[in-house]
């Protein structure tokens, strides 16, 4: 059975424990909540802190050859993480009245043999499977309600259409796909087993087992399960157990289509609350790194001064279900793109900063040459650079995508796991899969031929990740025609195929997911990456490795420019921490000025110099600036000059430091800002100066009247927030100084409505 994961997983061929579909990648939406729940059910099982001491010996920690950072495992990097542990157990969904929330409880053995064994078997299932089955009564699920079901064979049911997909059974497909009922959603092949699914429909309850079903294997018989699934007309599911032992499946329910965002749970012991959208509990028994405790031990020697971290080893651990790759995102506040907002990145150590973490697997299995082929991605054209940029772009791709006019929860620009781009979509050689397809015309047979694959960041993958206009993406177009599995291929070069064309301007993609915020003018265009390399404790690498590993580095930076065609930059060397408390991006009014920070993280013995400077006209800021000796931070005065765009650069002197950049919006006077509320409580508003790009305005005054009293004046701080006091009863009018229109907000009277 062929694996096809999500979580920006690249799979690798030889090291698959079931059939692999050759170099998929493994990243999905929501793959860092799921590496945050597995990190801390392991630390629970090993029953110490989630951190290391901050005491801890630099060895213990990290250490840095060059500009590669080797981290060693000393027996808590590397576990089976999540162990099954519901075998001759119950797992209990209780719905609210209206099926739309649930409740999640664990209970003592249920398993009924009388009802598996006077079940009707459905008959000659096979491997990758799904059979139709009618519902004795109506089931309500997530707000709908049901008189069919499809039976799918990898343990699971679906509502509105099967799944006999060939992918990796994960979270995000379960998210992603139809509204599913996962009792034991893995690898399951009924066809080494005859008549072993079978279902029983009674007035009062419909009963699906699996009874000694055989996990996939390439030959023999693997090894059995034995378990089933219980509706009853009110809502309630139930999953009993009665003999179960996977090495990795995933246990739940979800509503399907991406509808919110899920919760990772522990059913066995955790406590349940209320879930609206997908709830589910992701177990495995085989080596897993521990992506949290590789960050945080990082951190423990290097400053919060990484937008990614990449992390190989050196001990043959493979990442995310034998992937070759993947990546895992932490921290999102931008909208536009198709993805969730997200800010976990404090589990990994970075209390600000980190965005996103690329487990590379094993350095082994690449080639040397960075632009080599790989052998776990045969045919695509990867190379080790543009995996790397593969998951780099998965911290903003591929997740946008036209809607179906006949299936409005469908997203047929998009492929594995609704997060790479589809086959039969033209992303114009994307290195976030696709192709280039070349349209012969509509007489021709066949119409549509891959030309070319893995070049780069597309136009339309560019202004997803804001490097350039709406206005700059030619319109790509999408195959309409071929199956949905046809569309989940790897790409390939020389394929053909038939169908309609149908363009994708960067307009419609706007329709559908919203406009890109924070857009092309100021957007983080320098991203800072980290090389870390994963050893055992007391185990030096080897120069080859180093030189290998190095060798990537190096490249990924000229190919991460060519890819993005120059409009932005990947910067791999190790250095500490220079921060500007305008990062990434802020605002300023012409003809105003506002203070800003510039800071280290440690205490330098001699004072710093800092060089600033400004490039497009629209701001200035003094010439330098200094941190003294035994300081962190220093402030010095930006200024608005007129309307615009500005980069605002840091250069310190001393070369251990890093350069810090902000893009700087300054907009021509006060009435182009906007003035949003944050919060309002019984005796404090607090509001926010903010634009179109959602960027914070620091000191800027706002001016706040109660009538009859006095107007009281605020400066925003360095978020553009600012707070004003009032009592129940009052109505408050807050305009910024200077500014024609003002917001007026009411305090209701205590007690009123």
């Amino acid at each position: 059975m062929r694996l096809l994961a999500v979580v920006v997983s690249l799979v690798l061929v030889e090291q698959s424990p079931a059939r692999t579909e050759p170099g998929v990648c493994g990243t999905y939406r929501d793959r860092g909540l799921e590496e945050v729940h597995l990190h801390r059910q392991f630390k629970a099982k090993r029953k110490f802190q989630s951190r290391a001491a901050s005491d801890a010996p630099a060895r213990a920690a990290s250490r840095d050859i060059g500009d590669i950072a080797i981290v060693e495992d000393s027996g808590d990097l590397v576990a089976r993480r999540n162990d099954f542990n519901l075998d001759r157990r119950t797992v209990q969904f209780q719905p609210t009245a209206a099926s739309t929330a649930y409740a999640f409880a664990a209970a003592d053995p249920s398993y009924d043999a009388a009802a598996s064994s006077s079940g009707t078997p459905l008959l000659n299932m096979g491997d990758d499977d799904t059979r139709p089955a009618e519902l004795p009564f109506d089931f309500p699920f997530f707000g709908a309600v049901y008189r069919q079901v499809f039976v799918n064979s990898d343990g699971n049911l679906t509502f509105q259409s099967g799944d006999a997909t060939i992918s990796d059974r994960s979270l995000g497909r379960m998210s992603a796909g139809p509204p599913r009922i996962a009792g034991l959603y893995m690898d399951l092949d009924p066809s080494r087993t005859p008549n072993s699914v079978r279902t029983l429909a009674e007035p009062e309850r419909f009963v699906v087992s699996w009874v000694g079903v055989s996990a996939y294997q390439d030959f023999g018989l693997g090894q059995t399960q034995t378990f089933q699934i219980r509706l009853y007309p009110d809502g309630r599911i139930e999953y009993a157990y009665g003999g179960v032992n996977p090495d990795a499946a995933v246990v739940g329910i979800s509503p399907g289509g991406l509808r919110g965002a899920p919760s990772i749970v522990s059913f066995a012991t955790g406590v349940s609350g209320e879930y609206t959208s997908t709830v589910a509990e992701r177990f495995g028994r085989v080596q897993e790194m521990d992506l949290a405790s590789v960050a945080q031990k990082f951190y423990l020697s290097h400053d919060d001064s990484y937008d990614y971290l990449v992390i190989y080893n050196n001990l043959g651990v493979s990442p995310c279900a034998a992937s070759v790759a993947c990546e895992f995102t932490l921290r999102n506040n931008r909208t536009g793109y198709g993805d969730t907002l997200i800010d976990i990145g404090d589990e990994f150590g970075s209390p600000s900063r980190l965005q996103s973490v690329m487990n590379m697997g094993p350095l082994s299995q690449y080639p040397k040459d960075p632009r080599g082929p790989v052998p776990g991605r045969p045919g695509t054209g990867d190379t080790p650079v543009t995996i790397l940029a593969h998951e780099a772009g998965h911290l903003f791709l591929a997740y946008v995508s036209v809607r179906d006019t006949s299936d409005p929860s469908a997203r047929p620009m998009l492929g594995g796991q609704l997060a790479h781009w589809a086959f039969t979509f033209d992303s114009e050689a994307s290195v976030l899969e696709g192709n280039r397809i070349q349209d012969n015309g509509e007489g021709a047979n066949p119409r549509f031929i891959t030309s070319a694959t893995m070049e780069g960041y597309s136009p339309l993958d560019q202004y997803l990740m804001g490097f350039r206009t709406a206005g700059e993406v030619p319109p790509p177009f999408l195959v309409t025609g071929p199956s949905r599995s046809f569309a989940t291929n790897l790409p390939r070069v020389g394929v053909t195929m038939d169908g309609q064309r149908r363009n994708v301007s960067a307009a419609d993609i706007i329709a559908a997911e919203g406009r890109r915020t924070p857009d092309w003018t100021v957007s983080q265009r320098r991203f800072r990456f980290a090389f870390i390399l994963v050893v055992r404790e007391g185990v030096e690498p080897t120069t080859e490795e180093l030189e290998k590993l190095d060798g990537f580095r190096r490249e990924f930076e000229k190919f991460y420019a060519q890819a993005a065609s120059d409009r932005a930059a990947a910067d791999t060397v190790l250095r500490s921490s220079l921060k500007l408390s305008t990062f990434p991006a802020a605002g300023l009014l012409a003809g105003q000025s506002a203070a800003v920070t510039v800071s280290i993280q440690r205490p330098s013995a001699v004072p710093l110099e800092i060089v600033l400077s400004t490039h497009s006209g629209a701001a200035s800021a003094d010439a330098s600036v200094t941190i003294p000796a035994g300081e962190t931070e220093t402030t010095f005065t930006l200024t608005g000059l007129q309307e615009g765009v500005d980069e605002l650069q840091a250069e310190p002197s001393d070369s251990s430091y890093d350069w810090a950049f902000s893009r700087i919006q300054v907009l021509a006077g006060p009435d182009a800002a906007q003035l949003t509320l944050v919060s309002s409580g019984p005796d404090q508003l607090t509001l926010r100066v903010r634009d179109v790009n959602n960027l914070p305005y620091p000191g800027v005054r706002v001016e706040a009247s109660i009538s009859p009293e006095a107007p009281e004046i605020a400066t925003s701080n360095a978020d553009g927030m600012v707070s004003f006091t009032w009592r129940a009863g009052q109505t408050l009018s807050a305009r910024l100084e200077g500014a024609v229109k003002a917001a007026v907000f009411v305090n209701p009277p205590a007690g009123g409505k």
